[in-house]
């Protein structure tokens, strides 16, 4: 039996980050990467793999990113973990020994649970080659698609699917990105695929999927049916941790590893990062639903460190919501709470929506206007939201805005910040959007 001083088990952004930096830290520490699947795809590219990227092979991450840094990379499933004598044992019947051992096994789509969900035609948000590659062949070829679920990865399907095809989006609740936006940012995005010919039915569920032996229609609850042949699938996903529960590691209600702030589970020898780790709210340190591909590189990086004896003396402090998506050419961005999640905390806030332009003076060639809407606390004007639409600068602009709530600027911190602007690339600093949010606030008081 071959003994490593560290296995990760995964090969998605988490698994990947643990590898990389321990090999970075310590390159003498004997690392291996098992990954069940045989190639892994880039999960944020995956809603592009029909038109923009056009094959599921463009969405890959080389293998040589890792065997590069010296570690070894085995393709198989781990089926066991016997933590009496620090062994995984997998699906081909090898065993391997471990110093240390870091779950990243991610997720699974999670399904609706009704009638005709398992016709042919009917396929689920996929992270995994062998999955991506079936889903791939049924939605290229499809020509009326419906699309339940309107969250990131769903309105992301529906803006690469929508020209030449008929696509439908079944959304439960009443706007486009509902848990991410408050309802006038939901509704740019919303706007943005109407005006290519999508058709949204919210505030609907899906009842049931008729087809003979392939999908044909899908019934909502309200009683209108959709004519499809195939249904894409995008309302959540299912942490894998199974293999840890049978090896007696401690889970959530959610089904997500225990962690402490240095991704430890409940066995100190053995570590959990990405979407199986358990979350806690950057705001009131309460257990959330958090996943995503930047935050799962964080905490396999805070992991490494841990290992490599190199850790900070704090490690992560919770989770900030931040995010970003393109509809239609339109950046669409967001950090912190909305105001239905503010009111949902008991939090009494006070908010600016400006709009400006990403250059300066406005005439200027690539000039876009932006809008920005920030949100406060109402004692102490300390940041806590932030959503922005706009041009490509946007992206950037949302992790400036998370830095400073991260940070616990307040509107008077924020208003004096010295920040770089340049004609050709940034808004003005007389209107700055953030800055010009902030000072809006201050006046109000």
């Amino acid at each position: 039996m071959e003994k490593f001083d560290v296995i990760v088990v995964g090969g998605g952004a988490g698994g990947l980050a643990t590898a990389l930096t321990l090999r970075s830290l310590k390159p003498d520490l004997k690392v291996l990467v098992l990954r069940r699947t045989k190639a892994q795809p880039i999960p944020c590219s995956v809603p592009y793999i029909i038109e923009t990227i056009g094959a599921v092979e463009g969405c890959l991450i080389p293998d040589a990113l890792l065997t590069g840094s010296g570690a070894e990379l085995v393709v198989d499933e781990v089926v066991e973990i016997d933590r009496k004598r620090k062994v995984v044992k997998t699906a081909s019947g090898r065993e391997y020994g471990y110093g240390k051992l870091v779950l990243a096994t991610g997720t699974r789509p999670a399904k609706l649970g009704i009638p005709g969900e398992d016709l042919e035609g009917v396929v689920h948000v996929q992270k995994e080659y062998e999955q991506l590659v079936k889903a791939y062949n049924i939605l290229k070829n499809a020509k009326r698609i419906v699309i339940v679920g309107a969250g990131f990865v769903g309105i992301e399907f529906v803006d690469d699917l929508a020209t030449g095809r008929e696509v439908h989006v079944v959304e439960v609740l009443d706007e486009a990105l509902p848990l991410a936006f408050d309802r006038e940012f939901g509704e740019i995005a919303r706007r943005k695929l109407e005006e290519k010919g999508v058709k949204f039915h919210l505030k609907a569920r899906v009842k049931e999927i008729n087809g003979r032996e392939r999908v044909e229609k899908v019934v909502l609850d309200t009683g209108e049916e959709i004519a499809a042949d195939a249904v894409l699938i995008s309302i959540g996903v299912t942490p894998n941790t199974e293999v840890a529960r049978k090896a007696g590691l401690a889970v959530d209600e959610a089904g997500h590893l225990i962690v402490d702030s240095f991704m430890r589970t409940s066995d100190p020898d053995i570590y959990a990062v990405g979407d199986i780790a358990q979350k806690r709210d950057f705001f009131a340190g309460r257990p959330t639903r958090a996943y995503f591909s930047t935050l799962a590189v964080a905490e396999g990086r805070i992991a490494a460190m841990h290992i490599a004896g190199l850790a900070p003396s704090k490690g992560v402090e919770g989770v900030l919501p931040a995010y970003s998506t393109v509809v239609s050419g339109t950046v669409l961005a967001a950090a912190g709470l909305t105001e239905s999640q503010a009111k949902e905390r008991g939090l009494s806030t006070v908010s600016a929506t400006v709009e400006s332009v990403n250059r300066h003076p406005g005439n200027l060639p690539g000039a876009a206007r932006v809008k920005l809407k920030a949100m406060f606390t109402s004692s102490d004007l300390r940041l806590i939201g932030v959503q922005i639409a706009g041009p490509e600068s946007v992206g950037e602009m949302i992790n400036y805005a998370a830095a400073a709530i991260q940070s616990g600027l307040t509107a008077y911190d924020i208003v004096k910040l010295q920040l770089a602007t340049q004609p050709l690339i940034t808004a003005s600093p007389l209107t700055y959007p953030l800055q010009l949010a902030a000072l809006r606030v201050i006046r109000s008081q």
